[in-house]
């Protein structure tokens, strides 16, 4: 017979957990304005390994993200008596809709009690569709047709991260960093900005950023009596361009969370988390219709299985507050309300 305070706590659990997910819900900023060079989509990261690893341990896992952008923007001229652009042609629509996909598997063993290596192999797609449209919303069809952008999926390997984990159990708390390198396998891409100066087609999707990055990822975490807690932060920083003169923007990710056993095989967790992308370079030069900055504040919220040494989870991640900085291009509307994942993870010991 389960204790009556046992079923109020967990009733009190459940109905904070719907609460939670409600506001998240309610949160959601409908659109914000944004630079018409918004086209080179990025997910926060995956955290991959988490927690503590005893010695000789190994383990392995898999997560899928995906999420659904609307970006649409003016092209073409107010006035085509006096237009600079190559073609002139009457001011219309870029009605564009991008999901990006990401499976990223990963491995990790324990060399010991404090030193682990990890392995993260990630695969990306991302599938674009366009439509032109007049202000007024007809179909239009511009005389640049698909030179900036087409229906298409890209897809392919991304950039695999090699990790160096070193961690230790402080009293209560477990902490670690990983020090580790991106390797540029990913596609990339030519200047997109001086083929589109040009009038020829060009693409700004790109699955890899073309240079091997450092990376930092950091973790403490802890678990209290009926609360755990755990808080990571993660940097990816760019040093030189790529072959095509390409420096990726520096990215910051990081968050803490609250989590409790709903039952003892199901856990929840919520907490805020902060995206950052500083402006991307070509040629040495910010392009003022390309990234500029994005900053965003995420409320996230995951909910575990667990299955014996595998758990199973689903994550769910809503923008509470964006900002897109804008450049000299007039901006457009930019919507892109969650990131949901799932992910499975197996530990074993040799």
């Amino acid at each position: 017979m389960i204790p009556a305070a046992s079923c109020s706590a967990t009733t009190a659990a459940r109905w904070l957990l719907c609460a939670a997910l409600a506001a998240l819900l309610v949160a959601v900023p409908n659109r914000v304005l944004a630079c018409a060079g918004c086209r080179n989509p990025s997910m926060p990261s995956a955290q991959g390994s988490r927690g503590e690893l005893d010695a000789s341990a190994w383990r392995a896992g898999a997560s899928l993200a995906a999420t659904a952008i609307h970006v649409i923007h003016t092209a073409g001229c107010v006035d085509v008596t006096q237009c600079t652009e190559v073609p002139i042609q009457p001011l219309y629509l870029h009605d564009q809709r991008i999901y990006p996909m990401e499976l990223r598997l990963f491995g990790e063993y324990a060399l010991g009690g404090i030193f682990g290596l990890e392995l993260q192999l990630p695969f990306r797609a991302v599938r674009s569709a366009i439509r032109f449209r007049t202000l007024d919303g007809q179909a239009y069809t511009p005389l640049d047709a698909y030179v900036h952008h087409r229906n298409e999926t890209i897809y392919g390997p991304a950039d695999p991260w090699l990790l160096l984990r070193i961690g230790q159990k402080v009293g209560e708390f477990w902490l670690a960093a990983r020090p580790g390198l991106s390797v540029p396998l990913g596609r990339t891409v030519e200047d997109p900005f001086e083929l589109g100066d040009l009038g020829l087609r060009h693409q700004h999707i790109q699955l890899g950023t073309g240079t091997f990055d450092p990376l930092l990822l950091l973790e403490a975490s802890t678990a209290l009596q009926s609360v755990s807690l755990d808080a990571f932060a993660q940097g990816q920083v760019s040093l030189y361009e790529n072959t095509h003169g390409y420096r990726a923007p520096t990215r910051l990710y990081a968050g803490a969370h609250a989590g409790t056993n709903i039952t003892p095989a199901l856990s929840a967790s919520l907490g805020p988390e902060l995206s950052h992308d500083n402006a991307e370079r070509w040629q040495g030069t910010i392009r003022q219709d390309g990234l500029l900055g994005r900053t965003e504040l995420l409320g996230a919220l995951r909910v575990g299985y667990q299955l014996g040494l595998t758990e199973l989870s689903v994550s769910l991640r809503v923008p509470l507050w964006r900002r897109l900085l804008e450049g000299s291009e007039p901006a457009g509307d930019f919507q892109n309300p969650a990131i949901i994942s799932f992910a499975v993870t197996q530990a074993a010991s040799d």
